[in-house]
């Protein structure tokens, strides 16, 4: 808030005030969308697929400020400018991000008996808390377990904003004193990424009932995502490969006939809601990727779960198991043609979910010949 003289006339300013039907959705979906980020963080939401990324921002839009005046005599002329901004964003999970940023809102004409006599110029920067609520594909926040969506911040997103700012002001003409330069943000917006990590944004911000910009820009994030198909295993489970034995030439007048080994098929076990392979599922899968590489034999690699969660985060979690496995095959020189994978979530369990036990050995990877 600030207070500007001109020609003997106080002016105490505040920025255009939203009506209410408008504010209260803002404050609203920002409110949800901070309470389902710190829901989910406070029980521990173990995100195996989401990797933490920088990003920037900027863009332009359109603002609209409004000093109110309690004399007819000074008024504003003109509301309305254009705005650009900067930012610097940093995705904690799927549902959370945090963004600073700085932002110049443009001009509000000041005229004094109709006659333009000076402006004022409007910059603010702050930080933000932006609560991603949906995505074009996977769905609601609540529900979100696959892979793609907001797990890599893919496809069409809504988010809301819950910040805090400051706001700077300079004159020409005119003298003016702040009252008050802090100020709290709330914004809706749209955002649609794409998988190099460009993404589009469209958000309209609201500094309390002071101002509102609305804005378009664009997004760069920094690294890759984690994503099924970069699935790697840790350094402490990877065994060497064993090596191929070595060709013995034979004096015969024709080869022989290669007759395919018999083959056992391995299967792994995992922890609570984990995807890692074990020491000892590896070295099973070692053996096996020499005798699949020997034989050309296609396999299908079935991943299961417990029934602990909802039945779309248990199936999501049972097709990124079978998937650790595959890339882990891939890893040892199987072809990816010969592999096949499939997820079953909870519904094949082979013991009692009710028991430790019976969940511990539900939760598995199975191989099966094609």
């Amino acid at each position: 808030m600030k207070r500007i003289e001109k020609a003997g006339i106080h002016m105490r300013e505040g920025l255009i005030q939203m009506p209410k039907i408008m504010f209260i959705p803002f404050v609203l979906t920002a409110l949800v969308s901070m309470s389902i980020a710190g829901a989910v963080l406070a029980e521990g939401d173990i995100l195996h697929d989401f990797k933490k990324r920088i990003y920037v921002n900027g863009g332009l839009g359109i603002t609209q400020i409004e000093p109110e005046s309690p004399s007819d005599s000074l008024t504003v002329s003109d509301n309305a400018d254009t705005g650009a901004h900067l930012a610097l964003g940093y995705d904690f999970s799927r549902f959370l991000s945090v963004e600073g940023y700085i932002a110049d809102l443009g001009t509000a004409q000041i005229a004094f008996l109709g006659a333009d006599v000076g402006s004022i110029d409007y910059q603010v920067f702050g930080l933000s808390a932006l609560g991603y609520l949906y995505s074009s594909q996977s769905g609601l926040a609540f529900f979100d377990s696959d892979v793609d969506g907001l797990f890599r911040r893919e496809g069409l997103s809504l988010y809301g904003r819950l910040g805090l700012g400051h706001m700077r002001n300079s004159s020409e003409g005119i003298e003016y004193f702040q009252d008050h330069s802090n100020h709290a943000v709330f914004g809706l917006g749209l955002e649609y990424g794409f998988a190099n990590g460009i993404a589009l944004r469209t958000e309209v911000m609201a500094m309390d009932t002071d101002a509102t910009y609305l804005n378009v820009g664009i997004l760069k994030r920094f690294g890759k995502s984690h994503v099924p198909d970069t699935l790697s295993v840790p350094a402490l489970f990877v065994s060497d490969p064993v090596p191929a034995p070595k060709a013995i030439e034979i004096d015969a007048p024709l080869p022989l006939p290669r007759i395919p080994e018999p083959m056992t098929t391995p299967e792994g076990r995992f922890a609570f809601d984990r995807t890692e392979i074990t020491p000892q599922f590896a070295r099973d899968l070692d053996a096996l990727a020499v005798v699949l590489k020997k034989n050309n034999v296609g396999i299908y690699i079935n991943g299961h779960a417990d029934w602990s969660g909802t039945d779309r985060y248990n199936m999501g979690l049972s097709e990124r198991r079978a998937t650790g496995v595959k890339i882990y095959l891939q890893n040892q020189g199987v072809e990816a043609k010969w592999l096949e994978t499939r997820g079953f979530g909870e519904t094949r369990p082979i013991a009692d979910n009710t028991t430790e036990q019976g969940r511990a050995m539900n939760r598995r990877v199975e191989i099966e010949l094609q």
